[in-house]
């Protein structure tokens, strides 16, 4: 068994990691760092394929963050043209000053997100010593997702998303209890508050809720570092 530290960071989606934020950031010491779906979000774009003009600034950021931070950076998400020329959402993968990969989302919402196209990267990585599932969004009810995840015996999934305003705090609380006790996971949620919509960033595991945003945190940054027992871990 070996025990993974990691940082979510619950981030206004608008706003820049100050030099004060980077420094607490390497304290955690954390092996991860994960950000919110759609996190970083700077400029006011209107559409998806617009927004692909900010790809080498959202980059850039993460990159600086990286500068002081030794972990693994996960995400946000931002829109890109992939290798092939498709518009997709994009999760980048960062260590030690390197952009070393991309998780595309699977499941783009065709109302929020018009014309972007499915992800065809895989849903697994190995880095920072671990073996995680990643998903984004609407990836949350991608079933061939959920079925490769247990295929492959995946322990814990990172999940960047935005709160779903239809269900309640207490409503999401339960929810994602029961996800992660019927798919036998630990599953780490990190939302972003932005223009008035809270985030309910939380980790549950198979046991219940072991840490959740309180009620007054939903529109705060919150910055938590969580250790996780895993039994499969690598190069720990």
């Amino acid at each position: 068994m070996a025990v993974i530290k990691i940082a979510i960071f619950q981030k206004n989606l608008h706003k820049r990691i100050s030099p004060e934020e980077i420094s607490k950031i390497q304290q955690t010491k954390a092996h991860f760092l994960i950000f919110p779906e759609g996190y970083p979000h700077f400029f006011q774009s209107d559409s998806p394929e617009n927004a692909t003009k900010h790809e080498k600034e959202y980059q850039d950021h993460l990159l600086e963050i990286s500068e002081s931070f030794s972990g693994v950076i996960l995400g946000g998400s931002h829109y890109r043209k992939n290798e092939d020329g498709n518009l997709v959402c994009a999760l980048p993968i960062l260590q030690s000053l390197v952009l070393v990969d991309f998780y595309e989302k699977k499941s783009p919402s065709s109302l929020k997100e018009p014309g972007v196209d499915p992800g065809k990267t895989e849903s697994i990585f190995i880095m920072g010593g671990l073996r995680f599932g990643l998903i984004v969004g609407e990836d949350l009810e991608n079933e061939s997702i959920w079925e490769e995840f247990k295929k492959e015996d995946i322990e814990i999934v990172f999940y960047l998303s935005h709160t779903d305003e239809r269900r309640s705090y207490e409503e999401d609380l339960t929810y994602f209890a029961s996800l992660a006790k019927e798919k036998s996971i630990h599953l780490i949620r990190v939302c972003g508050p932005s223009e008035g919509k809270p985030a309910r960033s939380l980790y549950a595991s198979p046991s219940g809720i072991n840490w959740k945003v309180g009620k007054i945190e939903e529109d705060k940054d919150v910055l938590k570092t969580l250790s996780v027992n895993v039994m499969r871990s690598y190069l720990l």
